[in-house]
């Protein structure tokens, strides 16, 4: 019985350990693309707008659990994270660059 309280316990945090939140939280602003790339995996989108360049990871777990899921953003401009994290990328209230809108839950 024991054995089997420690198996799951190794199996909870191996799966937590991977969830996109997790991974999202050791990223920095500042780092470039390649750094992103090589700590998140490659983006399940990706596109330009008004001179930055966005990163999309979409339906990725927030947790270890199946129902915790977000879509995550990674801004970069000039090759450099500025922001990152779950919810949608928007305009910013100043018309003047975008940001990253967290959901409503």
């Amino acid at each position: 019985m024991k054995n089997r309280i420690i198996a799951l316990a190794l199996a909870a945090l191996t799966v937590s350990g991977c969830a996109t939140g997790e991974k999202m939280r050791r990223l920095d602003a500042g780092m470039d693309r390649h750094t992103v790339e090589r700590q998140m995996g490659r983006p399940d989108g990706f596109s330009t707008q008004d001179g930055y360049e966005v990163l999309t990871y979409k339906n990725r777990l927030m947790s270890g659990w199946s129902w915790d899921r977000a879509d995550y953003q990674v801004l970069l401009k000039d090759g450099r994270v500025v922001q990152y994290g779950p919810g949608v990328v928007r305009q910013n209230s100043a018309n003047t660059g975008l940001v990253i809108v967290a959901p409503v839950r």
